[in-house]
């Protein structure tokens, strides 16, 4: 299997499941601009675009305040028709999602507003993800 470098997208799953994208990223500030780049190059539907290119945005940029000094950042993308499901997982020691209330940030706010679903899972580093799902018509008051 070939170690992804800065900037590579590889068809290799080192996340859940078989990511369509999948991106080993410094801890520095153009992370989250490449990620978001290599997202939307790989087919993300426009009509999802939007919403998903900011939560990348948020979710690398959260990896690389918090979690800079653990090394490299994971992401992985799969993609389909209306449909995103994007994890990023780095070294650091994870937080408490429920906290999001009491921070200054707005970054998980955006998530519980953006987001189809979103959480976090701890073990060995930290692993947020989130979908964005417009097959479930989440939006749509009448169901």
């Amino acid at each position: 299997m070939p170690v992804p470098r800065f900037g590579d997208a590889v068809s290799v799953s080192v996340l859940s499941g078989s990511p369509t994208v999948t991106l080993a990223l410094p801890p520095t500030a153009e992370s989250a601009s490449q990620a978001r780049h290599e997202i939307a190059a790989a087919g993300l539907d426009d009509d999802i675009a939007h919403t998903v290119s900011l939560l990348v945005s948020e979710v690398v940029g959260n990896a690389i305040r918090h979690a800079a000094h653990a090394g490299m950042i994971h992401v992985g993308a799969t993609l389909g028709p209306g449909f995103a499901r994007v994890e990023v997982l780095d070294g650091g020691p994870g937080f408490d999602p429920e906290v999001r209330h009491d921070s200054d940030g707005f970054g998980l706010r955006l998530m519980d507003k953006l987001a189809t679903r979103w959480g976090v899972e701890r073990a060995r580093g930290t692993l947020v993800w989130f979908e964005v799902d417009r097959r479930r018509r989440r939006f749509d008051r009448d169901q």
